[in-house]
């Protein structure tokens, strides 16, 4: 998976328990697929070694790659 852009909004502070929550749009592109765009909502600690806007972008891509990836079970229907 290749994310070609981002868009990250609806920011808030949690200060009681030091994080940092937002819905990240990602507009990405997998082998034999056309580009399209993912939202989620993550969330990242206040405090760490990258900016916040990478470590949003990162999570949120981490997340996006294991729910497109994560076959579907559905039930079986007669």
């Amino acid at each position: 998976m290749i994310v070609l852009d981002s868009k990250i909004g609806d920011v808030h502070r949690d200060r009681d328990f030091g994080r940092v929550e937002a819905n990240v749009t990602l507009w990405i592109k997998r082998p034999g697929q056309p580009v399209r765009p993912a939202t989620i909502r993550t969330n990242v600690p206040v405090r760490g070694h990258d900016p916040l806007r990478l470590r949003l972008i990162q999570d949120a891509a981490r997340l996006v790659d294991r729910i497109v990836t994560t076959p579907a079970v559905l039930p079986r229907v007669a």
